[in-house]
């Protein structure tokens, strides 16, 4: 039975197909374009179009991408969009089966714009292969890549299969310093609507965009947050989403040593 964790356990990667609507997706890229729109208004900007490349185009002469990509990331949680993602059923379901129901997702991710014109020396942006373990992400914990604006010719990113099972690789300026003879490389094949995931020690890296629209993904991680931390995951934030029956009684009865004293009262408890 190949379910998604075998294909995690074996190949370090897999893709949950179909675990976000259309609808949730097409009100994120609605948002999105609002965004842009409201910020080139605000930088004086007069001719704005209904096209979400050309408008990323526009703002991106005004300000540098990452700011770009740092506040429409903001502009998500605030509008509560990431916490909608992680409320669809069929996603919720297979990282409950995955890592546990006590989930959090990171809040200080920063979405991923890939448009045409950038090169192989803008590494920021179309990055080598890389480990997420590089940048502190823990063994507990999952990568997550949610596509929200791919078409066909835009390329995803490109996974060195069963990499996970070398361990932690040497690495100098963001990139391996060697890597075995013989390896698998695959293209990511997913669409809209389909999330894939990732370990913290799987290889992986940007495919370069060469279609005319620009191409905008989600990388967020996910963990247990009872899962004891191998990384550096107490330096950034994660909100929790999801809580197991352990958890809510633990919230239910209010401290560490689980009396209940939000069920008593004074005056309507019978002294034994």
């Amino acid at each position: 039975m190949n379910t998604i964790t075998d294909r995690i356990n074996n190949d370090g990667y897999a893709v949950i197909n179909n675990c976000i609507n259309k609808r949730l997706l097409g009100k994120i890229n609605r948002s999105i374009s609002t965004k842009l729109k409201k910020v080139l208004r605000e930088k004086g900007q007069k001719s704005i179009s209904n096209n979400l490349t050309e408008n990323f185009l526009k703002l991106k002469k005004k300000i540098s991408q990452y700011e770009i990509q740092i506040m429409l990331s903001k502009h998500l949680l605030e509008e509560n969009l990431i916490d909608e993602v992680f409320e669809q059923n069929k996603l919720q379901s297979n990282l409950i089966n995955l890592i546990g129901p006590d989930l959090s997702y990171m809040t200080d991710f920063e979405m991923a714009i890939n448009e045409k014109s950038l090169t192989d020396n803008d590494y920021y942006f179309v990055k080598k292969y890389h480990q997420e373990f590089w940048s502190g992400m823990g063994l507990e914990a999952l990568q997550l890549w949610i596509p929200l604006n791919l078409k066909k010719g835009m390329g995803t990113i490109e996974i060195i299969k069963s990499s996970h099972k070398w361990g932690h690789v040497p690495n100098r300026n963001r990139e391996p310093i060697e890597l075995p003879k013989n390896y698998k490389e695959i293209k990511l094949s997913i669409s809209n609507g389909s999330v894939a995931v990732l370990s913290a020690l799987t290889l992986h890296r940007t495919i370069k965009n060469n279609h005319n629209e620009i191409r905008v993904a989600l990388p967020i991680t996910v963990k247990n947050f009872y899962y004891p931390n191998t990384g550096n995951s107490d330096l950034n934030h994660f909100k929790k989403i999801n809580f197991s029956v352990f958890s809510n009684l633990r919230k239910v009865l209010g401290n560490p040593n689980l009396t209940p004293y939000r069920i008593f009262h004074p005056t309507k408890t019978k002294k034994i």
